[in-house]
């Protein structure tokens, strides 16, 4: 039962529907229209208004279903009313009136509610009584009137029961499709978090493990080893001062991983803090120059600062593998609604390790891709005519909110 609720409806049953509705209405009022008037002598004005009135209410039914149902009431009711005067049957609700209102109850008993389709019923079942009452000429005439009250209550309870049946079972399977695309969507997010957490583990036992072992080689290293030079015992700070802010931002990308919303909130670098990565940059002997506006952070949104850092910072590290001792030029500019960044090197030295290629096979230029991509920005990297290397990423500028998003 439930395997075939599940199952995937036609594509075509929508259109068909469509166009069933569609037909039953223009038919509909094709019929009643001439039936009124020539049946139960109604002005031609009159029926083909009262008509249009009961057709078009069945045709916004699935739309406006109350509002439908209404309008369908007040027409049956006029068109009782109409038909009063000439004493012929079936009355106050004549077969076109039955019909139509079978089919208004079968598009409410589908595509609404169980209870607005039987007060509807309830409404329409009462409404050859009321009419009978409204009207002392007609009281003499009980097998007229009892005769189209028994039939149009009839009939249209077994209508409207047939269609509260097939609306309920549609809308069970709404409800089972709704669970099982709820119940992937919690299972994607459970192998997401699992996922990441083991992702968190392998860093912390592997990534982290070694991080550490390197600052406490670079901190002990002026006391284990003798007679240190002054220049080593520098580069030993810088190592160790190194190792530091990588083990900070190993703990903050951990707590994130984990889902820990004290390491989301904690704060990233930002343009301010590139002079910092380019002396630390500089002070593992690469030449490196930062060409940036004093005020160029003050109208930038946080995402593009840390997109535009992390940027820096991959492509230094690149430098660092990939050309040793290359002079380097990293340049920050605002340029209207865009902030351009370039980092720019030129070849190594002679002597140095031999270059390799710049995207061997790493990760790098393609994290990089993808944090411009996700802010709708644009990158260029390449080597140039002099043996260097190029990377010129362009952002779109978004101002600042106060509550330190954007806009």
């Amino acid at each position: 039962m439930t395997t075939d609720l599940l199952r995937p409806r036609p594509t075509w049953l929508p259109l068909a529907t469509r166009i069933a509705l569609v037909v039953s209405v223009v038919s509909l009022f094709s019929v009643a229209a001439p039936v009124t008037s020539v049946h139960y002598a109604v002005a031609v004005p009159l029926s083909l208004l009262v008509s249009a009135v009961l057709a078009v209410s069945i045709g916004i039914a699935p739309f406006v279903p109350r509002t439908a149902a209404a309008v369908h009431l007040v027409g049956l009711v006029a068109l009782g009313l109409l038909t009063a005067p000439v004493e012929t049957s079936p009355w106050p609700i004549p077969v076109t009136g039955i019909i139509g209102l079978s089919v208004l109850l079968v598009v409410l008993g589908v595509r609404s509610t169980w209870r607005l389709t039987a007060i509807v019923w309830a409404v329409a079942a009462v409404l050859p009584l009321l009419l009978v009452a409204v009207t002392p000429g007609r009281w003499d005439q009980p097998a007229v009137w009892a005769t189209s009250f028994v039939v149009s209550a009839g009939d249209t309870l077994l209508v409207a029961a047939a269609a509260v049946v097939i609306g309920q079972r549609r809308s069970i399977r709404q409800e089972l499709v709704a669970a099982r695309r709820d119940a992937e969507l919690e299972q994607a997010r459970r192998r997401t978090v699992e996922e990441r957490s083991r992702i968190a583990r392998e860093l912390h036992d592997v990534v982290a493990h070694s991080m550490s072992v390197v600052h406490m080689q670079a901190e002990s290293a002026p006391y284990r080893v003798a007679d240190l030079p002054q220049e080593a015992r520098a580069e030993f700070a810088a190592i160790a001062e190194t190792s530091r802010t990588a083990l900070r931002e190993m703990r903050q990308l951990l707590g994130t991983l984990r889902g820990d919303t004290a390491a989301e909130r904690a704060p990233q670098p930002d343009l301010t803090d590139l002079p910092a990565l380019v002396q630390a940059t500089r002070a593992a002997g690469i030449p490196v120059e930062l060409d940036i506006d004093i005020d160029v952070a003050d109208d930038v949104d946080r995402l593009a600062q840390l997109t535009v850092y992390r940027v820096v910072q991959e492509a230094l590290g690149n430098v660092a593998r990939h050309a040793p001792g290359a002079s380097t030029v990293v340049t920050v500019r605002r340029l209207d609604t865009r902030l351009r960044v370039e980092v720019a090197n030129t070849a190594p030295p002679a002597g140095t390790v031999p270059a390799a290629p710049p995207d061997d096979g790493g990760f790098g230029l393609a994290g990089m891709r993808e944090r411009v991509s996700a802010l709708d920005g644009t990158i260029d990297h390449g080597p140039v005519a002099d043996g260097g290397f190029t990377v010129v990423v362009t952002l779109p500028v978004l101002v600042p909110a106060a509550d330190g998003g954007s806009r």
